[in-house]
C-alpha cells in the first residue's frame, strides 16, 4: 500500500478543520493533527484503529456513511458523535467525500471532515458573510474593470485619432503599445513591434551625420523627465525610406510615483523640413547674391576712383597752371566740388556695404566734438556757398569730447550738412549746434528747407528711403547717406532722431553721443592737423600705374612741387626703373595688369639695393582689409584713389625733410 500519510500531504496539516481518511472497514489511514486533537492522542493517537473506537455510533451507521461518501466525490453531509478521551461526548457534524476510488492493487479512501456543530454553525455564519463580503468585492471590481475597461478604450479611441504617433514601452525599452500613426510612420504593426526592443522598432539618425541618435527611452529613464529628440532627427521606416520627424519622450508613473514605462510621442515634419530646405537654399543664395553685390560695389568704386584721380590732379594741375584766369579758376572749384561729391558717393556706396555687414571697425580715441564738426563744415561749406545758404556755427564749448573715431564723427555731421544743403532753397540757413544733454552731447543740424513728411519720419534713415523728388531729381541722391549716418552713430553708441513739422517747414536731425571727461582728450591732436608745406628738395619717385592719364597728370604734380618723377606702366616696367633711377618713394597701383601691386611691393622689399624705398599704395580700394594686406606687402602708407592732394604733399615733404 503506498504511503497515505505523504499522500495526504502537508496542506492537511495545516487546515484548523479535523480531517480524517478511512478506508471501506472504517479505519483510520491518517489524520491531521486537528483530528488527532479531536479524538485524543493517547496509545500513538488514531491511525490504524477503528472508527468505530472513538464514536459512540453504532456499527450500521458508520458504515451506512462510508458506503455513502465512496460513492461521491462531493461532500455528503452527515453527522458523528465523538467520544473524547475524557469521556465526554462532542456531537459533531461529519462531511464525507471519496478520497481515492478502490483500484486492483488499493482499497477506497473516505475523506471525513469533523467539525463541532457549534463551530460549524459559526463557520456557516462566517462562511456567509464571507460571501457577502466576496460578492461586495466581486461587485466592486466588476465596477472598476468596466471603468478600466471604457477608459482603456476611451484613451485606445483617442491615441488612434490623434495626428501624432504614440509608442509606449516598459522600463526594458520594449513596445507595449503602438497607434495606427505610429504604425504607418515605423512601418511596424502592433502585432509585430509588440514585445521587442524600440531600438529595432524605431531606428533614428541624425540627418547629416547619418550617426545613430540615442533611442528617448534610454534618455528619459536616465534622466527621469521629459525629453526631447535631437535636432535633424531622421526615422528609417522597416521598409528602409526616411522621414524627418521631431517631438518629445516622457515617463509613465504608477500611482506611487514609480516608472512603469515611456511614452514617446512624434510626429512627421516633412512639410516643415521641406519648408525649412527651401527656406536654407534661399538664404544661401541671397548671401551669395549679398556677397556678390559687395564685391560689384567695391570693384565698381575701384572702377569709379580709377578715373576720378586723373580728373582730381587735373584740375588741380589747370588751377595752379592758369591762376591769373579768373573763369578758369572758377570751373576748376567747380569741378573740383563735383569731383568731391563723386568720391563722397562712392564711399558711401562701400560705407553701407560694410556697415550692413558689421565690417567697420572704430579706430576710437578722445574726440572734442568742435574739431569734428569744424572738419564737417569745411568739407561743405563751399557747395553751401555756391548754393546761396548761410552756414550758421555758433561757438561750441572745447570741453564736449566723446570717445569716438574722428573721421567717421566728421563722415556723420558732413553728411548731414551736405543732406541739408541739397533739401535747402537758396537763401535758406542751415544751423549746427552741439550742447551738453544730461550724460550726452546733442548735436543739432537744423534747415529752412523742404521738410519732411510726417510719413516719412520713422523710415528717414532706412536704406534707400527718399521724400517725394521731381522727374530731374534736382534734390536726389542714392538714398543712402542718412543710413551711414545712423549705422555709424549706433557703432559710437549714440543715436540720431530727425525732426520736421511737414511740407515747407524745415527738418532738424539730432546726434546724441555719449559723453566722455574732456581731460581724457589731448590738447592738439598734430595728426589731424595739416600742417603747412614748403617749397621741396627734389625727391626721385616712382610712379606706377597702367591707366596712363592718372599716371601722367600725377607725374605733373610732382614736378610742379619740385620732384622728380618716373612712370611705369606695369610691375616689369617698374622693376627695371627701380634699378637704375634708385627712387627714394614709390606710388604704387594695386591693379596692375600681371603682377599686382602688392606682389610688387613684396618684390622691391627683397632687392637689398633699395631697401629703405617709401612705398605708398595707391589704390582705389579702401577698406579695412585692403588697407591691412597693403601693410602686409610692406607698404608704409595706404592712400585711396583719388589721391589727397594735399596729404600726398605733406607725406612727400616730410620725406624730403
Amino acid at each position: 500500500m503506498p504511503n497515505t500519510r505523504a499522500d495526504f500531504g502537508e496542506l492537511a496539516d495545516r487546515l484548523p478543520e479535523a480531517l480524517l481518511l478511512v478506508d471501506t472497514d472504517a479505519t483510520v489511514q491518517a489524520a491531521n493533527p486537528a483530528a488527532a486533537g479531536l479524538l485524543g492522542k493517547a496509545d500513538g493517537g488514531p491511525v490504524g484503529r477503528p472508527l468505530m473506537a472513538f464514536v459512540r455510533d453504532d456499527e450500521a451507521a458508520i458504515a451506512a456513511l462510508i458506503r455513502a461518501a465512496s460513492r461521491s466525490r462531493e461532500f455528503l453531509p452527515g453527522g458523528l458523535t465523538v467520544v473524547r478521551p475524557d469521556g465526554s461526548a462532542v456531537a459533531c457534524r461529519c462531511e464525507s467525500s471519496l478520497y481515492r476510488p478502490r483500484s486492483a492493487d488499493n482499497s477506497a479512501l473516505v475523506l471525513l471532515r469533523l467539525s463541532g456543530r457549534e463551530a460549524a454553525s459559526n463557520r456557516f455564519i462566517l462562511l456567509n458573510d464571507r460571501i457577502e463580503e466576496l460578492s461586495r468585492e466581486i461587485t466592486r471590481r466588476r465596477v472598476a474593470e468596466e471603468a478600466l475597461r471604457s477608459a482603456t478604450e476611451y484613451f485606445r479611441v483617442t491615441l488612434a485619432s490623434i495626428g501624432d504617433a504614440v509608442i509606449a514601452t516598459d522600463t526594458a525599452g520594449c513596445v507595449t503599445f503602438m497607434n495606427p500613426v505610429a504604425e504607418r510612420l515605423t512601418g511596424w504593426s502592433l502585432a509585430r513591434a509588440t514585445g521587442k526592443h524600440l531600438d529595432e522598432v524605431f531606428v533614428i539618425v541624425n540627418e547629416t551625420t547619418r550617426q545613430t541618435v540615442e533611442s528617448p527611452v534610454a534618455k528619459v529613464i536616465r534622466e527621469g523627465g521629459i525629453v526631447g529628440l535631437a535636432n535633424h532627427t531622421v526615422l528609417i521606416r522597416a521598409d528602409g525610406s526616411e522621414v524627418p520627424i521631431d517631438d518629445s519622450g516622457a515617463p509613465i508613473l504608477d500611482g506611487s510615483g514609480a516608472m512603469v514605462g515611456v511614452v514617446l510621442v512624434f510626429h512627421d515634419i516633412s512639410e516643415r523640413h521641406a519648408l525649412e530646405k527651401e527656406v536654407e537654399r534661399k538664404t544661401q543664395r541671397l548671401e551669395e547674391a549679398d556677397r556678390r553685390k559687395d564685391e560689384f560695389l567695391s570693384m565698381l568704386a575701384h572702377e569709379l576712383r580709377n578715373p576720378l584721380a586723373p580728373l582730381k590732379t587735373g584740375v588741380h594741375l589747370l588751377e595752379h597752371k592758369q591762376p591769373a584766369m579768373a573763369e578758369v579758376s572758377r570751373l576748376c572749384r567747380m569741378m573740383d566740388r563735383q569731383i568731391g561729391h563723386m568720391v563722397r558717393l562712392v564711399d558711401d556706396l562701400l560705407d553701407v556695404s560694410r556697415l550692413t555687414r558689421g565690417k567697420i571697425e572704430l579706430r576710437t580715441e578722445p574726440v572734442r566734438i568742435a574739431e569734428a564738426i569744424e572738419q564737417a563744415v569745411e568739407m561743405v561749406r563751399s557747395a553751401a556757398q555756391t548754393a546761396g545758404l548761410t552756414l550758421e556755427v555758433p561757438a561750441i564749448a572745447p570741453d564736449l569730447v566723446v570717445d569716438g573715431d574722428l573721421t567717421r564723427l566728421v563722415q556723420v555731421f558732413a553728411n548731414l550738412l551736405t543732406n541739408a544743403t541739397k533739401f535747402t532753397a537758396r537763401g535758406g540757413t542751415i544751423t549746427i549746434v552741439a550742447g551738453r544733454a544730461e550724460a550726452s552731447i546733442e548735436v543739432r543740424v537744423t534747415d529752412t528747407g523742404v521738410g519732411i513728411a510726417p510719413e516719412l519720419l520713422s523710415s528717414i534713415f532706412d536704406l534707400f528711403v527718399q521724400g517725394e523728388n521731381s522727374l530731374d531729381r534736382s534734390e536726389g541722391g542714392l538714398g543712402i547717406g542718412l543710413t551711414v549716418v545712423r549705422s555709424i552713430v549706433e557703432l559710437h553708441g549714440g543715436s540720431v532722431s530727425a525732426f520736421s513739422e511737414g511740407p515747407g517747414h524745415g527738418s532738424s536731425f539730432v546726434v546724441c553721443l555719449p559723453l566722455t571727461d574732456p581731460r581724457c582728450s589731448a590738447s592738439d591732436r598734430g595728426v589731424h592737423a595739416k600742417a603747412p608745406v614748403s617749397a621741396t628738395p627734389e625727391l626721385r619717385v616712382l610712379v606706377v600705374d597702367d591707366n596712363i592719364d592718372a599716371a601722367e597728370t600725377l607725374s605733373s604734380i610732382l614736378e610742379m612741387w619740385g620732384h622728380e618723377p618716373t612712370v611705369a606702366r606695369s610691375a616689369m616696367e617698374a622693376l627695371d626703373q627701380l634699378t637704375s633711377v634708385r627712387p627714394q618713394a614709390a606710388l604704387l597701383d594695386i591693379g596692375l595688369p600681371g603682377m599686382n601691386g602688392y606682389e610688387l611691393a613684396r618684390a622691391i622689399r627683397k632687392m637689398p639695393q633699395i631697401e629703405s624705398i617709401f612705398l605708398v599704395a595707391v589704390t582705389g580700394y579702401g577698406d579695412a582689409s585692403a588697407r591691412a594686406e597693403s601693410m602686409e606687402a610692406g607698404f608704409d602708407q595706404h592712400m585711396t584713389k583719388p589721391v589727397d592732394i594735399g596729404e600726398l604733399q605733406s607725406l612727400l615733404a616730410a620725406l624730403s625733410r
